[in-house]
């Protein structure tokens, strides 16, 4: 057994080396293509550029993988950057909201989200395959001839639709045939930025069993300080024993907004040697969980601090790293002292440096502390409790972890289990699965597992077979069964019985539900179905009248809704408009 988990671990660290070598070459053959084309690319917005959002700046769960442009307000034109054709059209209430995505001839396309509304020509398209679909939501993709621009002809008009926090523009490129996102700060597109990255805090991570920072087996966090000479110190000194890793908290900034970005490159030195170098220039949007990987997880939740490890777990695979020695693992040796560099630079080039040394210590093995059980990231896990299963597929973590399993205590429905612990992160979904007592079969359409988080409990879609109750969730916590029978409520905005609606030019509703969540929703007008868009931030639907809904005397409205396990409710009233 030992034999065969070390062939694996060898397996796995060549795989490591091949991907880094890919990478440099992907990397270097992209960029070198993409900055040829610095003068066939206009800006995607007439107006002078100001960035929100930088490419690969951290988010909660993610890498940023476009850049944002301040618009302030909605109805700024947006152009097609080079020629090409809109290869796909997306219409969301959630992510992108309104998006286009144009192919150009040079092997890119370029992505436009967050729009409030489409051209004439596109608008019309559009309105036609949603009347046809009967659905607002629609994610369709074109031939290279039906909508075909020049560069800089307007095809939209910046918004706020989708996941969207203000009006603005997210503007992505991506290669077409590999859907990567790549950034275009400076290859393509300039902005004012002479300001250095912003250094925080210093982090050293134990990294064994018996590893130990200042006597601790604990992370060790100190506030960083600029010296005269503008190089960033811990104002401590720093003891190590066994191996550690380093994490660092930053900040990118730039000219005339106070915003936080990401930076584009970080290397560390140990001995003027380079073990860790991360460049954050291109993504593949199958591997974005390995960004809670890449930053710590804990301190995110915590402090909502993203703090950089420079080091490489296991089971984090992006190819974002030109080069790394151990993984940027090292170890200080006993007695002796090792002078740490750390350069941070951002995509215009501005860099900051931190330097301080760490020197090698003893372990004291009387204050060093027994690990418990892990559960190995290479491996199916199954744990058992009563009534509850969980499968933790070999990959779902990124590195060995303690994971408690415990019930909690009896509930409504089911037990109550602790999973894991909610500051763990996940590269992929793992399995959960619960027995439903005989009394409960009635409601087999109703029920679903909960996982309770951060004090709120989620709906997780479920999978029923017999009496199993089966869920998978990409984060650990609380869990659970529930049976929601309360159907979604409906409350009309503008319409009454009898309303006269001369006067104005839309319906509108509020729709929401006490818990699964609105599965769908549609709107009938004497009989047919009309188009009601769906804004989510203020639980609305909102039907604009169209040359769709026939003129009669009187009309009859019909709104159904219904959640996530199929409980519905019908809203029905007649109005006039005359």
């Amino acid at each position: 057994m030992l034999v065969l988990q070390n062939n694996l671990y060898l397996y796995m660290k060549l795989n490591k080396i091949i991907a880094f070598f890919f990478a440099i070459s992907i990397f270097g053959s992209a960029f070198c293509q993409i900055n040829n084309y610095k003068h066939y690319f206009v800006s995607p917005l007439q107006i002078e550029p100001s960035l929100s959002g930088n490419f690969g700046e951290p988010r909660t769960a993610h890498f940023h993988t476009g850049i944002d442009y301040r618009t302030y307000t909605e109805g700024k034109d947006v152009v097609c950057v080079a020629d090409g054709y809109v290869s796909r059209i997306l219409v969301s209430p959630w992510g992108y909201g309104l998006a286009l995505y144009v192919n150009h001839p040079n092997n890119y396309t370029t992505v436009y989200a967050h729009l409030s509304r489409y051209n004439t020509e596109i608008e019309q398209f559009v309105e036609k395959v949603q009347y046809e679909k009967q659905s607002f939501s629609i994610d369709t993709l074109l031939p290279d001839d039906l909508f075909v621009f020049k560069r800089g002809q307007t095809m939209a008009y910046s918004g706020n639709t989708g996941h969207s926090e203000g009006p603005h523009l997210h503007f992505e490129m991506r290669e077409t045939d590999t859907e990567y996102p790549i950034n275009v700060l400076e290859s393509l597109y300039h902005v004012e930025d002479n300001i250095t990255p912003e250094i925080n805090f210093l982090y050293v991570y134990p990294l064994s069993n018996i590893s130990t920072v200042n006597g601790k087996q604990s992370k060790y966090k100190t506030k960083l300080k600029k010296n005269s000479d503008g190089v960033y110190m811990p104002p401590y000194d720093i003891k190590s024993a066994s191996t550690i890793g380093i994490g660092l908290a930053y900040v990118d900034r730039m000219n005339g907004t106070s915003n936080r970005y990401g930076a584009e490159t970080v290397k560390l030195f140990v001995n003027n040697e380079l073990i860790y170098h991360s460049v954050v220039d291109k993504l593949d949007f199958s591997k974005q969980t390995c960004k809670n990987s890449m930053f710590d997880y804990a301190e995110l939740l915590s402090d909502e601090l993203h703090v950089h490890k420079l080091y490489i777990e296991p089971n984090n695979d992006l190819m974002i790293y030109p080069l790394s020695v151990n993984d940027g693992i090292f170890n200080v040796p006993l007695g002796k002292k090792s002078i740490i560099k750390i350069e941070v630079s951002d995509y215009a080039d501005n860099k900051s440096v931190v330097e301080f040394s760490i020197s090698g210590v003893e372990t004291d093995h009387d204050n060093v502390q027994e690990t418990e059980s892990l559960t190995k990231w290479d491996k199916l896990s199954v744990l058992i409790s009563e009534a509850c299963r969980v499968e933790i597929d070999s990959a779902v973590l990124f590195k060995d972890e303690v994971v408690p399993f415990v019930k909690l205590r009896d509930g409504k429905y089911s037990s109550v289990y602790k999973l894991g612990e909610e500051n763990i992160p996940l590269k992929k979904d793992f399995k959960i699965s619960f027995f439903v007592d005989d009394k409960f079969l009635d409601y087999l359409d109703k029920i679903f597992v909960v996982r309770e988080r951060e004090g709120k409990a989620r709906y997780i879609k479920p999978e029923v077979q017999q009496n199993n109750i089966s869920a998978s969730s990409s984060h650990f916590g609380q869990f659970y069964l529930w049976i929601d029978t309360i159907p979604p409520k409906i409350t009309p905005i503008n319409v009454s019985k009898n309303k006269n609606m001369k006067n104005t030019s839309y319906i509108e509703l509020k729709i929401e539900d006490n818990f699964s969540g609105i599965a769908n929703y549609n709107m009938y007008i004497n009989g047919d179905w009309v188009l009601a868009k769906y804004e989510p931030r203020n639980s609305r639907i909102r039907y604009y009248f169209d040359s769709k809904m026939t003129i009669a005397e009187e009309y009859a409205l019909k709104v159904v809704v219904k959640d996530n396990v199929n409980n519905t409710s019908v809203y029905e009233t007649e109005f006039k408009r005359k």
